[in-house]
């Protein structure tokens, strides 16, 4: 394993490559978000997926995240920003690693600005994987906020009704209001069947803080880019819709949906992979987080979508 360094325009990002061989396949993994690391993941999609045996698996901490937080960065980060960050990250690596194309894993915001750098410069992609992408964020917050509420008055749960009211209907295109809509779509179990928002935060902070690839004050930096990295985000969210593009496809692209998704509301889903005549794969167990809650099945659909050559001489992987 080891971690990388890139210079993007306005920004330094970082990178942990695991693999078991140098010549394997490069594999990116593009982050849910906004503010969310990835090279904390390492370990826990090691031990959970093993798809280091096939790839060379790069987890990377995009623009205002993890190792690549930067608080003397400018304010406001675009989707075009987050979008040629990927262009440029899959350039980047293609150099380094030696390869002429990547195959790309993408989770939720993650997988939309990989689906858009995909359409915009597939010369170096290989296959893409959308997991539970956004589609069209606005009705995406709509049917999130109306399953909480509907949630919390069928389990007579009073403070969760005061929050989501609090907050009033989407958009939510500030940390605060984002935030308690997460916190009971996630505690109604839409999405992980099985955690709710206290578990999946402990998870999270859990594996930021036993990574050996952060410093102290990484993880400090880290824990901050976390709300700093969502506010400079999400206002220019605001009416982002994929479906509304004309979207032309030149490599290979699956969807992985979870039926109980509700972050990301599976009739959008479906309704983006009709219109691109992607792959559609369901998840019948899980919710927003499929590699998670359903790992094995998760690791058995991508590997067949992929296909990658079998394993040979065995290197270090990220999993130790």
């Amino acid at each position: 394993m080891r971690l990388e360094r890139f210079e993007f325009p306005g920004s330094t990002q970082w990178a942990l490559v695991c693999g078991q061989r140098p010549s394997s396949p490069v594999l990116l993994l593009v982050q849910a978000g906004p503010g969310i690391p990835m090279i904390h993941e390492a370990r826990a999609h090691g031990h959970a997926l093993g798809l280091e045996e096939h790839f060379r698996v790069v987890y990377w901490d995009q623009r205002g995240t993890g190792k690549s937080f930067d608080r003397h960065a400018p304010g406001a980060v675009t989707v075009a920003d987050l979008v040629a960050d990927v262009g440029t990250m899959i350039r980047g690596l293609s150099e380094r690693l030696g390869v002429a194309k990547i195959d790309v894993v993408g989770f939720s915001l993650g997988a939309s600005l990989a689906l858009l750098a995909a359409a915009a410069d597939p010369a170096h992609f290989r296959s893409l994987v959308c997991v539970g992408p956004d589609v069209n964020l606005l009705e995406s917050e709509r049917f999130a906020y109306s399953f909480a509420i509907e949630e919390a008055r069928r389990h007579g749960h009073k403070r969760a009704l005061r929050a989501l009211r609090s907050i009033g209907a989407p958009p939510h295109d500030d940390t605060k209001r984002f935030m308690t809509r997460v916190r009971w779509v996630a505690n109604f179990r839409g999405i992980h069947r099985g955690k709710g928002f206290a578990a999946l935060v402990r998870t999270n902070l859990g594996r930021l803080w036993a990574s050996p690839h952060y410093s102290f004050r990484e993880r400090i930096g880290a824990l901050r880019g976390m709300s700093v990295t969502q506010e400079r985000v999400l206002p220019s969210l605001r009416g982002f819709d994929l479906l509304s593009q004309d979207l032309r496809m030149q490599v290979p692209v699956a969807f992985f949906q979870g039926r109980h998704d509700v972050a990301a509301p599976p009739h959008l889903t479906t309704a983006l992979a009709e219109r691109l005549g992607a792959t559609l794969t369901w998840f019948d167990e899980s919710a927003h987080m499929p590699h998670e809650e359903e790992p094995r099945l998760f690791r058995e659909q991508l590997l067949r979508f992929i296909r990658p050559e079998a394993p040979t001489a065995r290197l270090s992987p990220c999993i130790s």
